[in-house]
């Protein structure tokens, strides 16, 4: 399914791609099963470990609003932190803008019982269903909206912040720019990344959102690029991330 995606998506690079198409679908399909680990990483050499050491004085205690993209130890990989400029463009992109970019909404039932709001991208084709996931994809983007069960693995912000450890066991590219999250509301979270090596590139754009009852929706749209360092953008990736983050999917 996703190497059929990558065809239709991004044409000329397929061949680029096609060793990613299985490690991205799984991705997708075990991202809770990561946050346990990542969040384990997050309290031993985080918060936790700082405050033991007496490295963090804090008025109350060891808590930190401050959002931060907890970043792999890799050999692999070089992580470049980028400013949020997007993201802020994303978010302060005119109500009529957004409204202009159509998106279809589905309930979708999910494996552990009850339904989840997800959405897809408005091509004239049913998107592709997968277990609690939609796919679909048009001419230049693809969209992923899947549904995870938060329970023990943490919150949006534990999603958000640790988001940067899927990629990074992938050790499929050389380079990855990434922002700090960006809380949109007490519920939904998102970050922009740019990731490439020597073949090809790819733009993402992943927003979490917490639907209660133990749920949150991860809304991951991404591009493919042929030369991240010579790529002028996409107004079409610009508005549909505008819409994604908008208080209309909310």
């Amino acid at each position: 399914m996703i190497k059929d995606i990558l065809k239709r998506a991004t044409a000329g690079t397929l061949s680029a791609f096609t060793s990613l198409a299985n490690k991205l679908a799984f991705q997708f399909r075990v991202i809770g099963q990561e946050i346990r680990y990542v969040r384990d990483i997050i309290k031993f050499r985080g918060l936790n470990a700082a405050c033991l050491l007496g490295m963090l004085l804090l008025p109350a205690g060891c808590a930190d609003d401050n959002h931060k993209m907890e970043v792999p130890n890799t050999d692999t990989t070089a992580f470049v932190q980028m400013k949020q400029t997007n993201l802020e463009e994303w978010n302060d992109a005119p109500t009529e803008e957004v409204l202009e970019v159509p998106l279809v909404r589905r309930d979708v039932a999910l494996a552990s019982g009850g339904s989840a709001a997800l959405y897809a991208l408005d091509t004239g084709e049913e998107p592709t269903v997968g277990t609690d996931q939609l796919t679909s994809v048009s001419a230049e983007l693809v969209l992923n909206s899947s549904a995870v069960q938060l329970g023990e693995y943490g919150t949006v912000r534990e999603l958000a912040e640790s988001e940067l450890y899927h990629w990074s066991d992938a050790s499929e590219f050389d380079r990855i720019q990434y922002t700090q999250p960006m809380q949109l509301s007490e519920t939904r979270y998102v970050v922009h990344l740019m990731l490439d090596n020597d073949a090809v590139g790819m733009e993402q754009m992943v927003c979490y959102t917490d639907l209660g009852n133990g749920i949150a929706r991860v809304d991951r749209l991404w591009r493919a690029l042929v030369d991240v360092q010579r790529d002028e953008g996409s107004e079409t990736f610009d508005q549909t991330a505008a819409v994604l983050i908008s208080s209309e999917t909310e």
